[in-house]
């Protein structure tokens, strides 16, 4: 069995066959799909399909760095936590996220993210976990130095355990990461980025998890196309390459891992 520990099928590009994605990734021996939430929207609906698949999916609970109170029309920062707190204590939660720092430039037609607003839901997402003793899974871009610092020293007040999602800090990171006891996320850019690939031969098996993060990342084949759980494989075969073992002891290792972090019941 594998499990994608990063799924956004709350997200519009399933709104249409959900259920028909969900059934594929069953058939090609993806046991569990974690339903991300990116904003208190996107976490009620993952709570709802992980209601309406409760021997599938999983839910988690977040607001992402993306989304902002400066940047939409969303509620204030501090009333977004209140209703977020709440949302986590659902018994279909089992993580907090996706949450984080992004400090990349905003797309095309979207206002500059305010540092101040990710800063104060991030370590507020932290406390959540902290409190609830739930795991976290970290959105990190141009922000690694500055993330891994917020996590060391909340876990200086009270140990907390998650997941550096789509990892990209390269070799330099893995040090800094294994010592904070975090796990990987390693997704679909594994199976055409040479770069990333040298770098998961140096993470240890024991601390990688696999996400699809679809409807993007699609990998090869695939790539281009809408991405899907069921894709998950072709990134446990990538990984079974560079680590030069089965692709039976990627997936069990990796669904492990997941149920480690994840308290899932394998």
């Amino acid at each position: 069995m594998l499990i994608d520990t990063h799924a956004h099928l709350n997200f519009p590009q399933y709104v249409t066959d959900t259920d028909r994605v969900i059934k594929r990734s069953i058939r090609n021996g993806v046991g569990k799909i974690v339903c991300v939430g990116s904003n208190l929207a996107d976490s009620r609906k993952a709570i709802d399909l992980a209601q309406e698949y409760p021997e599938t999916i999983y839910a988690a609970a977040g607001i992402h760095p993306h989304d902002t109170a400066s940047n939409s029309d969303l509620l204030s920062s501090n009333r977004q936590i209140k209703q977020l707190k709440l949302l986590a204590q659902n018994k279909h939660i089992i993580a907090i996220g996706e949450c984080g720092l992004d400090y990349s430039s905003p797309p095309p037609g979207e206002k500059e993210r305010s540092v101040s607003e990710q800063r104060k839901l991030f370590q507020s997402q932290i406390e959540i976990a902290q409190e609830l003793n739930l795991p976290l899974l970290v959105h990190t871009r141009k922000a690694f130095a500055e993330t891994m610092d917020t996590l060391e020293k909340a876990c200086q007040k009270k140990k907390i355990t998650g997941v550096i999602h789509f990892y990209s800090a390269g070799k330099k990171g893995i040090k800094r990461v294994l010592n904070l006891g975090f796990f990987f996320g390693l997704d679909g850019n594994l199976t055409y980025e040479q770069g990333l690939q040298i770098v998961a031969s140096q993470i240890p098996l024991e601390k990688i998890i696999l996400e699809t993060d679809c409807p993007w990342l699609t990998p090869e084949p695939f790539r281009g196309q809408r991405n899907e759980p069921k894709n998950i494989k072709f990134i446990a075969e990538a990984l079974a390459k560079i680590k030069k073992v089965s692709f039976e002891k990627i997936a069990f290792q990796t669904t492990q891992n997941a149920g480690r972090l994840l308290r899932l019941n394998n």
